[in-house]
């Protein structure tokens, strides 16, 4: 029963994460002023440990990843900033995949 609840909490956490990543990655494709915002949301959800410490490799690249996609959108560089972002999305994506068939 444990076991399970940290699963679904470790899939809530991922999920959150994925959601500010959407979020973000519009408010990019569309221009928006709050572009460096919402990347700043999406960065605060990967700060800390994630739920059971299980998903700490996943968390670390993407808090990298993110990081760089911040600083190239930062510098007003789109293609290098969005091709961060959606390669972070992408791997959160994948991980959520796999986490459901444990």
């Amino acid at each position: 029963m444990k076991q399970r609840m940290d699963k679904a909490m470790r899939t809530a956490h991922l999920l959150r994460i994925n959601s500010y990543m959407d979020i973000a990655i519009i408010s990019m494709w569309t221009a928006s002023p709050r572009a460096g915002v919402i990347i700043g949301m999406v960065e605060a959800s990967l700060k800390g440990k994630g739920p059971g410490g299980e998903d700490e490799e996943l968390l670390e690249k993407l808090r990298d990843l993110v990081r760089e996609g911040r600083e190239h959108h930062r510098e007003g560089n789109f293609p290098p900033a969005m091709a961060r972002m959606r390669v972070a999305h992408d791997k959160i994506a994948l991980h959520l995949i796999h986490l459901s068939n444990e």
